[in-house]
């Protein structure tokens, strides 16, 4: 479409005419997997960042599955491991999250070590240092709506304060020097894409409250393609099915920073 043109045409100036290599942190998770593989599907270098080989296959259809693909197991606790995927990468998709465990009660947990402290914050920062590192140009961070509101329901689940965690994880990459996109989405689901309009808002004033992941992955997708319009902006999503969808990217990106530029 004249959009998908309209974006290579951008991003190839902002890159010296080639496509940027983005790296997918979070590749194997729902949302990271259709990022990923929308990427490939356009024609980026993509690699991804993953916990387990095995679940890349069936989630990436990669073959190896190792670094010859592009795709690199580590950890976003470990700094080190992540290394070489850094190395040679334009820009960072940051879609790793922590996620609480049901007891069987109606209650959860987070696993030691996997706090939303240590996934959403260090494990954050830990990607954002390495960005800096290895001089990347652009990160887009998924962070989540609701980090207005303290002591939330979501934000108390497994007493992980998940909400609060994300929020300085946002903080740490706007005040890094990068270029960055934040992308705060509402509750998640795994309806079909394409069918809804777009809506942005800031501070949890949005009044419609989901949005399928597949949405998410081409905002993510259209932010990536679309540097000099979605860098350096901070925002709320969500849809509303009783509209039209959206289908220009660039009208959608320009209304942010038109109204809510950071």
């Amino acid at each position: 479409t004249k959009f998908i043109v309209f974006a290579l045409v951008l991003v190839a100036s902002t890159f010296g005419h080639k496509l940027p290599n983005v790296l997918i942190t979070g590749a194997t998770g729902h949302t990271g997997s259709l990022v990923y593989l929308q990427l490939k599907k356009e024609g980026y270098p993509v690699r991804g960042l993953v916990r387990n080989a095995t679940k890349a296959h069936n989630r990436l259809h990669c073959n190896k599955c190792d670094e010859s693909e592009g795709i690199f197991v580590a950890d976003v606790r470990d700094i080190d491991s992540m290394e070489a995927a850094f190395e040679g990468a334009d820009a960072l998709v940051i879609l790793t999250s922590s996620a609480p465990l049901p007891v069987g009660n109606g209650s959860f947990y987070y696993p030691n070590g996997s706090y939303p402290v240590d996934i959403d914050f260090h494990g954050s920062n830990n990607q954002v240092k390495l960005a800096l590192k290895h001089q990347l140009n652009h990160i887009v961070l998924v962070s989540s709506m609701g980090t207005t509101e303290p002591d939330s329901p979501l934000d108390l689940l497994g007493n992980g304060h998940v909400l609060f965690f994300k929020l300085n994880g946002e903080a740490s990459l706007m005040g890094s020097g990068v270029d960055f996109t934040i992308i705060k989405p509402s509750g998640l689901t795994n309806s079909a894409g394409g069918k809804s309009l777009l809506v942005s808002g800031q501070q949890d004033n949005l009044t419609v409250y989901s949005i399928s992941r597949e949405d998410l992955a081409s905002v993510v997708v259209n932010a990536i393609a679309m540097p000099e319009l979605s860098r350096n902006i901070r925002f709320d999503l969500s849809s509303d099915p009783s509209k039209p969808p959206t289908g220009d990217f660039e009208g959608f990106f320009k209304n942010i920073q038109e109204k809510n530029r950071i």
